[in-house]
């Protein structure tokens, strides 16, 4: 017998593709009698083969094992019911006293029933429990007053017309995958299937007859939240067309006037409270408030999985004779002594992180610039040793304490080796603050040079080391000793 999903793409390349029943045989490897039986049937009723008296048993038991079947529709397949778990529980609760046999017939028939609508999907029917996701660009205003552009990932719901926004530096794969799983994680499901353009960041090709090839990370992404993913045809915004009002709607509401956004994460938990809100208005067309109808879509979500998933990408890349690591055009650096060797990088949509052998080396926040360098004085401090005369002529003298640029400016070359040996004895103990207060410690007394600031900064570290009085076990003797110095008389003698 075959399967119905055969019986499907049977169908499905006679009425829709207009295909001969020849060639269909030839196409799915089927004998020809069979593939005209399938592809001329007009009665898809699944419950036709079973038995009057069997209809009659499991009749008033359907709605429950209907109920059951559709929330399994929302967990995965390994925790959803087999055959026997559904007919235990039916006697276990319900008081069922049939057949085994009966209870698989009914099951199988609905399932392929359910198998069948989920493949009816219109392009524009607004199903319930499906979204649309698209990116939009922004302005907004750094900590430092400077106008840059941004993004804002909107995921909106057709049916409820609810949405969803996380705004980005980028519009990369980290920043569409980290903006979806917010999203989820806020609502707490996943919705069934999510229409999309064919962005760059998912869609590696667009092939013959309406299929993708996918990006490797989307991918996988997919398959651990178990939704359906569905793209535009080229050049068909119109069939995403309430994500693309949202868009426009969220920029309107949302960054007008211009946001000034100093921390990304703070701004978009308060924006996931503020899409929440927005939905105590009225829907559009239906005269019900958004958030009733979003009470529907939440109950049609597939449940979250299990596990998280953790959204990053790995290079491999060698450090050059700087330092430097290029990721995206962008340069991060890393100590020199480490050149010509190879570092794995972590690439967040919001910060990397640079391993070598394992270990963990430096944490950057991202850099969404072209061809930026992005430096801690930190990492050089180790070269800086043994280059001290080098200090100020490098690009990154500026990043250190204005305490410590004040000292070392001050200080000969011989003596400036030895300051940045302590600086770098403090950097790896991670007690700069400390070592800022020593410098300060150290003026107070009047003194600026390296070795009282190592006093001061011992001092402060490890607190001053002032040993207990020694207790004796028993009183001390008290001894009368009275010398006769008069022997000395004769070495002043004839001497006022």
């Amino acid at each position: 017998m075959i399967k119905m999903a055969q019986k499907e793409y049977i169908k499905h390349l006679y009425e829709v593709e207009e295909k001969s029943l020849r060639k269909i045989a030839e196409i799915c490897e089927l004998n020809f009698r069979t593939v005209q039986k399938y592809a001329k049937e007009d009665d898809w009723n699944a419950r036709k083969k079973l038995r009057a008296s069997r209809e009659v048993k499991i009749s008033k038991y359907t709605e429950l094992i209907n109920g059951w079947l559709e929330q399994d529709q929302k967990a995965p397949r390994k925790q959803r019911h087999t055959m026997m778990r559904i007919y235990n529980r039916l006697v276990q609760e319900a008081g069922y006293d049939g057949s085994y046999q009966t209870v698989r017939n009914y099951v199988v028939s609905k399932k392929a029933e359910m198998s069948e609508t989920r493949g009816g999907y219109l392009p524009l029917k607004h199903d319930v429990g499906c979204a649309e996701i698209d990116f939009g660009e922004f302005a907004y205003e750094n900590g430092l007053g400077e106008l840059k552009k941004a993004y804002h990932l909107t995921m909106t719901f057709p049916y409820s017309n609810a949405g969803y926004v996380q705004v980005f530096k980028g519009q990369n794969q980290e920043c569409l995958l980290e903006g979806m799983k917010r999203i989820f994680a806020r609502i707490g499901g996943v919705p069934k299937r999510i229409k999309a353009d064919n962005m760059s960041v998912a869609v590696v090709k667009v092939l013959e007859e309406g299929k993708r090839e996918l990006t490797e990370g989307f991918v996988r992404f997919k398959l651990h939240y178990r939704f359906e993913a569905d793209f535009c045809n080229p050049s068909s915004g119109n069939e995403k067309g309430n994500v693309e009002n949202k868009v426009g709607y969220s920029r309107r509401n949302f960054f007008v006037p211009i946001p000034a956004i100093e921390d990304f994460d703070e701004f978009n938990a308060n924006l996931l409270l503020r899409c929440e809100a927005d939905m105590e208005r009225d829907h559009y067309s239906k005269g019900i408030s958004i958030k009733d109808l979003w009470d529907e879509d939440r109950q049609a979500l597939l449940n979250l999985p299990v596990y998280e998933y953790e959204v990053f990408r790995y290079e491999t890349v060698r450090i050059n004779n700087y330092g430097f690591v290029t990721v995206d055009t962008n340069k991060y650096g890393l100590s020199p002594e480490l050149s010509g060797k190879m570092a794995s990088v972590k690439i967040y949509c919001n910060h990397i992180e640079i391993y070598h052998d394992h270990a963990l080396l430096k944490t950057y926040e991202r850099s969404y610039g072209d061809n930026e360098e992005v430096t801690d004085w930190k990492q050089y401090l180790s070269v800086l040793c043994k280059k001290p005369g080098a200090a100020e002529h490098t690009r990154f003298f500026n990043q250190m304490p204005k305490l410590w640029r004040e000292h070392l400016l001050r200080l000969s070359r011989r003596e400036r080796k030895s300051a940045l040996m302590l600086l770098n004895e403090i950097v790896k103990d991670d007690a700069l603050e400390t070592g800022n207060e020593a410098v300060e410690l150290a003026a107070l007394y009047g003194r600026s040079d390296t070795e009282s600031i190592r006093h001061c900064y011992y001092a402060l570290t490890h607190g001053e080391n002032k040993p207990a009085p020694i207790q004796l076990s028993s009183q001390t003797p008290v001894i009368n000793y009275s010398p006769n110095l008069s022997v000395y008389d004769v070495l002043t003698e004839g001497v006022r």
